[in-house]
């Protein structure tokens, strides 16, 4: 429980939901829809709808900002629409023709519907290995969609510091768009993160709403 003098120094949402039992989760700003689903080979995965003539998307501000995963490899297969993706400074245009799209692990990239698409972006998106503790999973994705959300819900400015804390608790890092060395980015998150969004400010720990395995 946050104390006073932590809520001054940094407001957060009275109430967090929780969404373990929603099969669905919509994005903040009704930008995004993400159905949570099990391959045949029961991999987990994500299927996003990113809805064309929401503004948000409109703007390319329906996906996440630049960041790397330093556990895992990230994978996407567009399934109607128009995607693009940086991966290293190089931008992609990718669409269903283009098949998997791999992000080895390290790789700085973000994604977003692309704005020569001319329909709703749909595109499934995994990563592997799975099944690791503090990785990118689906309990990573309601945290952080959550998150957002509630902070929308009570108009409440969203903390950069307790998205750090969200995002390396799931083996990722947020990066400027030029070349950082991922040890110092892996530090300044771990003391950003633990230190001062959980420790100095009583940020919480990413709930566990389920297994993603």
């Amino acid at each position: 429980m946050a104390r006073a003098l932590q809520l001054w120094l940094s407001p957060r949402p009275a109430h967090r939901t929780n969404t373990a039992d929603k099969t669905e989760l919509l994005s903040a700003g009704d930008a995004a829809l993400f159905e949570f689903l099990k391959a045949e080979d029961g991999r987990w995965f994500v299927r996003e709808t990113h809805y064309i003539d929401n503004p948000l998307v409109k703007r390319g501000l329906s996906g996440p900002p630049l960041h790397i995963h330093f556990l895992q490899s990230e994978f996407f297969e567009v399934q109607q629409g128009t995607l693009g993706v940086v991966k290293n400074g190089t931008k992609h245009v990718v669409t269903k023709t283009d098949g998997k799209v791999t992000i080895p692990r390290g790789t700085r990239h973000r994604f977003w519907a692309h704005p020569s698409g001319t329909e709703d972006l749909i595109f499934n998106v995994w990563t592997e290995p799975q099944g690791l503790d503090h990785s990118f999973d689906t309990n990573f994705l309601r945290n952080f969609i959550g998150y957002l959300a509630d902070c929308t819900r009570e108009n409440v400015k969203p903390s950069f510091l307790q998205v750090l804390l969200i995002c390396y608790d799931a083996g990722t890092v947020l990066t400027p768009d030029f070349w950082v060395p991922l040890w110092f980015l892996k530090l300044l998150h771990y003391i950003a993160a633990y230190w001062i969004a959980a420790r100095i400010l009583g940020y919480v720990f990413p709930m566990i709403f389920e297994s993603s395995s």
